[in-house]
């Protein structure tokens, strides 16, 4: 299975946007003041003393290429410090400490934290700076002769010399006062203002979690409700067959409901923590959308809505490249909100190709509803975390203000936005369009309703499941029977070798990663030693990440699926291995 991952990170450093312009100043500032001591002492005939003026000319121009150009920032930082230091020591040692070019180094010194990027590493670059400048200073000053080496510096020149090197060195080392001040001020207010944006995105988490807890209350509660009518139904002389059908169909929407919840969380955590993913596999765009539709179809109509699709014919001939998962989440908290706002008239899907080459197809999706709209001055607000929509005459409808800030950040990694309109007098239109990679028809995967609908597509293959969870291991031994397969189970690692050391013939293995006395991790490579070829899949309750494949992988997974798991998901990505 091909899977192409692309990341999403929202980190960022406050300090940068003051530390560059500082930075880069004092690079200028530093370059300016060894051209003025240049001239000075071109005119005075100090010949050493221009030769490292240049010296520290060059190590600033080279400094500001390395940290600016190849952002090499401790590198840049230390070049340009220590040419500093050197060129003022030699010039220095030739011009005499009456010269005063001594006071130089305390302006060094000052300009060290604001050289130095602000990262793991700025305070022990920060020492290290100051005792290498303070050493290189102290041995100086300490070799150095009173008077000038240079023959030719009189009395005058020399006093020349003092004041000028006094004035410069103290109006620079008052600059670096100013910019200490003037950054520890934008420190101070950037704290302050995080330390609010904290207070209010806490308050908005207590109502997001209060929701949470309440939209999982809800669905436990149903879910409580519909199991304790269907054990009624079992205990009738006759089971009414439809009314278990209905409540079968009502645990499934909760079931899916709950799952959205937790997901939904999940995903604003990766999110946040910069670990935001897609991950890109060959799909059926139609089937997708057809297998959205009938879910909420009945949801619509259960409101006493309408719903109504239009997919373009042309999208069923064609097959396309994206992550199923994130488009289907898109949709689907369209369509949520859409029923949820909508107490009568039109919820309407929409898929229809824009653009389509050879490699490409361009595709506009809209979600069309009657429901109560959103106001303009709020078309920005419902896209943040925690957010809920809410009209000039109805209250907050139930929900953890979660899915529209989804969608936005996934249509983003997408490089799509999301666009929202007035539908008439009433109602919203929400709209995105996305551009996809298209595949040729022989590297499509293979269609899930052709392979759910035979029966005999798994016959005689024989697979192990091992899965300490029993309920896991009923549900999945049922399922993979149903499609005519030889199944052998195990509740844990070792009783998984047993079961492979005694069916030397298994065509799949389905390994749980967590399990007790030995895990799937631990497992597998005693399964590859008994048979090297044997296709194994994990069972993984964590949400699929590069860092997940990336460990998969190493230990010697040819697959896997997430659980809960839905029974498309086993048998294709099972009969996809057994075909390979």
């Amino acid at each position: 299975m091909k899977i192409i991952l692309k990341h999403t990170n929202n980190s960022h450093n406050k300090e940068e946007k003051y530390i560059d312009v500082f930075t880069f100043a004092i690079h200028i500032l530093a370059i300016v003041l060894a051209l003025v001591n240049l001239v000075f002492n071109y005119y005075l005939e100090l010949t050493a003393s221009i030769f490292f003026d240049t010296f520290i000319i060059i190590c600033v121009t080279l400094s500001i290429v390395i940290y600016f150009k190849y952002k090499k920032y401790a590198l840049g930082a230390y070049i340009s410090i220590l040419g500093l230091a050197l060129g003022i020591s030699a010039a220095l040692y030739f011009e005499g400490r009456l010269s005063f070019n001594f006071l130089y180094y305390f302006a060094i010194i000052l300009s060290v934290p604001f050289l130095i990027k602000r990262n793991k590493n700025f305070t022990k670059h920060n020492y290290i700076l100051f005792i290498l400048v303070t050493t290189i200073a102290g041995i100086t000053i300490l070799m150095t002769p009173t008077y000038p080496i240079y023959q030719n510096l009189g009395p005058d020149g020399i006093y020349t010399k003092m004041i000028m090197n006094s004035i410069i060195s103290v109006v620079t080392a008052a600059m670096f006062m100013v910019f200490s001040v003037y950054v520890g001020r934008n420190y101070f207010t950037s704290f302050l203002i995080d330390k609010k944006i904290a207070e209010r995105e806490k308050d908005k988490r207590i109502v997001a979690l209060t929701s949470l807890g309440h939209e999982l209350r809800t669905q436990i509660t149903s879910i409580n409700g519909i199991t304790q009518l269907i054990t009624e139904q079992k205990n009738e002389a006759k089971p009414n067959k439809e009314l278990i059908d209905q409540y079968a169909t009502i645990l499934n929407t909760c079931n899916e409901q709950m799952l959205n919840l937790v997901n939904d969380v999940l995903d604003i955590h990766k999110i946040e923590s910069g670990k935001f993913e897609l991950l890109e596999k060959p799909e059926n765009l139609n089937l997708i959308l057809n297998n959205i539709s009938n879910q909420f179809k009945p949801l619509a109509e259960k409101k006493g809505i309408t719903f109504k699709k239009e997919i373009d014919n042309n999208i069923v001939n064609i097959n396309l490249i994206f992550d199923e998962l994130r488009l289907a989440q898109i949709l689907k908290n369209l369509l949520s909100n859409a029923i949820k706002y909508t107490e009568k008239g039109t919820v309407k899907l929409r898929a229809h190709i824009t653009n389509e080459t050879e490699t490409e197809a361009s595709i506009l999706f809209k979600v069309e509803d009657t429901g109560i709209g959103v106001l303009k001055e709020n078309y920005s607000k419902i896209f943040e975390s925690f957010q809920q929509i809410k009209s000039e005459t109805t209250d907050i409808y139930g929900g953890t203000g979660l899915g529209l800030s989804l969608t936005k950040t996934i249509l983003r990694k997408m490089q799509s936005f999301i666009k929202i309109e007035n539908n008439g007098d009433q109602g919203s239109i929400f709209s995105f369009q996305i551009n996809f990679n298209k595949i040729s028809e022989e590297n499509t995967a293979q269609n899930i309703e052709l392979i759910l609908s035979d029966k005999n597509c798994l016959l005689q293959k024989n697979i192990l499941i091992a899965d300490d969870n029993k309920v896991t291991l009923l549900y999945a031994n049922t399922l993979l029977k149903t499609y005519r397969a030889n199944t052998f189970l195990a509740n844990n690692g070792l009783e998984a070798i047993a079961q492979a050391k005694k069916h030397n013939n298994l065509d799949i293995v389905l390994l749980d990663l967590e399990m007790p006395e030995l895990n799937g991790l631990e497992a597998i490579g005693k399964l590859k030693l008994l048979n090297p070829e044997l296709t194994i899949i994990a069972f993984t309750a964590n949400m699929p990440s590069e860092e997940l494949i990336i460990k998969l992988k190493a230990h010697g997974f040819d697959d896997f699926i997430t659980k809960p798991f839905k029974k498309e998901e086993l048998i294709k990505t099972v009969y996809v291995n057994c075909q390979a």
